[in-house]
């Protein structure tokens, strides 16, 4: 059984805001008090962003990066926290509460990461851990869905611990792919609908709420226990 941490006010400063793209931002947050926090890969922080009002967003950076806080985000929109998100600059201080959350891997022998879009950044956390930091010999896959070749981003960083780890399966699937595109294109709930599936499998979704509902069904069809269908909805 994995221990959890008890959720706990946070106070840090935004040290950097990198524009991934059109899109998406990723923002780091330097903790001020307390220095540092002990979260599981997959958990997500509580983020202030008006009197009363928060919102949740995973964090994206590995948990032996104790120091800091790494969050990448859809800064598209046009609601209150994305206009809040849209604000930070370098310096701004910000209040968070955290670690919140329960996608975190378990003990399945074989591992399906499923995201679209910003869904993402808990995965990207957990590769970090598994794959790099306790050098997890379980296969894992990750299927990221985007819409167009304009929306990718981290898709090096991905390319290279698929090349650096043989148990590491990776595909990425545009929706809305360009003429002659020569990757995947479609939705990643027909990847997984080919995908090989079974009671040894731990299925870990993070997206938009008709993605996990219908991912959810698929692979529940293909004998993966509730008990180990894990999500995260947004």
């Amino acid at each position: 059984m994995v221990f959890m941490e008890k959720p706990q006010e946070f106070r840090a400063k935004v040290s950097d805001v990198i524009k991934l793209n059109e899109k998406y931002n990723l923002i780091h947050l330097e903790l001020i008090e307390p220095f540092r926090i002990k979260f599981q890969a997959g958990q997500y922080i509580s983020l202030e962003i008006g009197r009363g009002e928060r919102r949740a967003y995973s964090i994206a950076s590995a948990p032996s990066e104790d120091h800091e806080v790494e969050l990448c985000v859809d800064v598209s929109g046009q609601g209150k926290g994305t206009m809040f998100l849209n604000s930070l600059k370098p310096g701004t201080e910000v209040r968070f509460l955290g670690p919140l959350g329960r996608l975190i891997i378990g003990q399945e022998k074989k591992i399906l990461l499923g995201a679209t879009g910003c869904g993402i950044a808990p995965f990207k956390s957990m590769l970090l851990d598994l794959l790099g930091d306790k050098k997890d010999q379980r296969e894992i896959w990750l299927v990221w869905g985007l819409r167009k070749p304009e929306d990718m981003f981290w898709e090096e960083e991905i390319r290279l611990l698929n090349a650096t780890y043989p148990n590491f399966h990776y595909r990425l699937i545009l929706s809305q792919p360009p003429e002659h595109w020569p990757l995947a294109a479609g939705h990643i709930n027909e990847e997984v609908g080919v995908m090989e599936l079974g009671p040894d499998w731990g299925v870990y979704l993070c997206g938009s709420k008709e993605m996990v509902d219908e991912l959810k069904e698929i692979v529940k069809n293909k004998g993966v226990p509730d008990t180990q269908i894990h999500f995260e909805k947004f």
